[in-house]
């Protein structure tokens, strides 16, 4: 007998995936307030660091939740936005059609990424202008990492289909429209995806520099004043605008197709022309070295196109000077390297502890698809905390020493890695995980053996952004909240106006960035050769 059910129209189904979904996230978050409130009113009680969720939300709400000041952050951020993003696909396309133009590309991509922008923000207020500046800045945060994810993307295309196109006589640009974009889709959408909030927190950082309006400028005046409920407010503000930006990205791209089927053969490297282990050793090293001969170039030609001063601006030979033939250079290398040695362990910490905990989290994830969808907003929420703001109340936290800067290093690598593993993992032909499905395996069995070594671009990509990421992290630590490493160098250079001092540890920084991505390179090739 047919029974007729009647559904009130707007009824909540309980037994909708999305609703559970919903319900969870919001347990979550009054969870993580309730938690908020207990640490306030306890462990940090009276010592105005942290103050209680009430008291920020009120703030936030008596200032109007800063909404002048919101809608001047995002009218710069996304200019840089569009600014670094088009850049980045245009060189991974130039990358991709033009083999012998990557070494220096992404050379270019390192430096950009990795030289704290806190220190070469007064050369771009110089170059551009105040508003300039911002929108450079912000154009920095976002290009390196979208230049990495589009290189990447663009390379996992399927072979088969690239073979089509070469078949009906089609040539690399024939197969860069109609295979290589849509093949990148999945992988570029991480990179754009984490791009959206780094725009907003890049241009919040070029408020630092000056200006009348802004959420840096009012978060710096708060600072200034020690009203850390505002300071806290403030924060919240851009973290909620940034984790939205963040969503909203999400779903447009899932809208034009980000979570596509990929081929079974996708990821696959093509068997073509290879060479022997040296022979190709020494055209990677020939490669780097006419990388750092492009670099070179461009440094110079900057310093004279701009003009400036060669009291604030060393060019390649004022650097080697200072640390090779000057007359005081073994003591300013000793320096030099005690420093580097310093923040190598910081970032190798906090990397090593991001990794870890984003690979086992996005492992989570794809295993138990509910509760990721329900936390994964809050883990957006450590990828919208302003750092150059926040630093500080951190360390104070967690402390001035190692565990302090382990955490704000894994901060920076978490969220990038995270977000890049978990949809390479996601992103595997139907195919293969049907094979193991109808062998008897389930999703351990799945993971382990399909999405695994499917992810494996998306793991290697991971590890080019966050590496450097971790070391720019712990020089921000350092030059925010401790009295070591090059970060609190660079910091003391400023004040002292030691620019000599300065550049030779912004050059020692992209130097060490460039080394560990071509580091990651190799590891990369040597597994993908090893699949042949």
């Amino acid at each position: 007998m047919a029974t007729l059910q009647v559904t009130t129209p707007g009824a909540l189904h309980l037994s909708s995936p999305r609703t559970r979904h919903r319900l969870v996230s919001l347990g979550i978050g009054l969870c993580a307030l309730c938690i908020w409130q207990f640490v306030a009113v306890t462990v940090f009680a009276g010592r105005f660091v942290v103050p209680p969720p009430l008291s920020v939300i009120s703030t936030a709400i008596a200032d109007q939740f800063y909404i002048s000041d919101l809608l001047v952050t995002l009218q710069i951020a996304w200019k840089g936005w569009l600014l670094g993003n088009g850049a980045a696909l245009a060189l991974a396309a130039i990358c991709l059609l033009v083999p012998a133009a990557e070494a220096g590309l992404i050379t270019l991509g390192v430096a950009t990424y990795c030289v704290p922008t806190i220190a070469v923000g007064p050369l771009l207020v110089v170059l551009a202008g105040p508003y300039g500046a911002k929108i450079g800045m912000s154009a920095l945060s976002v290009f390196f990492v979208t230049l990495v994810a589009a290189v990447t993307g663009l390379r996992a295309a399927s072979p088969t289909s690239l073979e089509v196109v070469t078949a009906f006589g089609g040539g690399p640009w024939q197969q860069l429209f109609k295979v290589r974009l849509r093949a990148s889709v999945p992988t570029l959408a991480s990179g754009l995806c984490i791009s959206a909030p780094a725009a907003i927190l890049g241009t919040m950082l070029g408020d630092y520099l000056g200006g009348q309006n802004g959420l840096g400028v009012i978060m710096l005046q708060a600072q200034q004043q020690l009203a850390v409920d505002r300071t806290w407010a403030i924060a919240l503000v851009s973290t909620l605008v940034c984790g939205l930006t963040f969503g909203l990205t999400a779903v447009v791209l899932r809208r034009l197709g980000a979570e596509i089927d990929a081929p079974l053969d996708s990821g696959v490297i093509r068997q073509g022309r290879h060479h022997r282990r040296p022979v190709a050793l020494g055209l990677t090293l020939l490669r780097l070295i006419g990388a750092v001969v492009v670099g070179l170039l461009v440094w110079e030609a900057v310093i004279k196109a701009s003009g400036l001063s060669s009291y604030f601006v060393k060019s390649p030979l004022d650097v080697w000077n200072y640390v090779s033939t000057g007359d005081a250079s073994g003591q300013n290398r000793n320096l030099l390297l005690q420093a580097l040695a310093q923040t190598l362990k910081d970032g190798g910490l906090g990397w090593l502890a991001g990794t870890v905990a984003a690979v086992l989290a996005a492992s989570a994830l794809v295993l138990f698809p509910p509760v990721g969808a329900a936390v994964m907003p809050f883990v957006i929420v450590l990828r919208s905390v302003p750092l150059i703001a926040m630093c500080p109340l951190l360390g104070l936290v967690f402390g001035r020493e190692q565990l302090g800067i382990t955490i704000i290093a894994g901060m920076v690598t978490f969220v990038p890695s995270l977000v890049t593993i978990a949809n390479g993992l996601r992103a595997v032909p139907a195919a293969a995980t049907d094979i193991i499905y109808s062998a008897g395996g389930g999703q351990w069995a799945t993971l382990l053996k399909v999405r695994g070594p499917f992810s494996a671009p998306s793991l290697f990509a991971a590890a080019k952004i966050s590496m450097p990421g971790a070391l720019l992290g712990s020089v921000l630590a350092e030059w925010l909240i401790t009295g070591h490493g090059l970060g609190y160098a660079m910091a003391y250079d400023v004040i002292t106006s030691n620019f000599g001092n300065l550049w030779a540890s912004m050059v020692t920084i992209v130097i060490v960035s460039l080394g560990l991505y071509v580091l990651v390179g190799g590891m990369e090739n040597a597994v993908r050769a090893s699949q042949r």
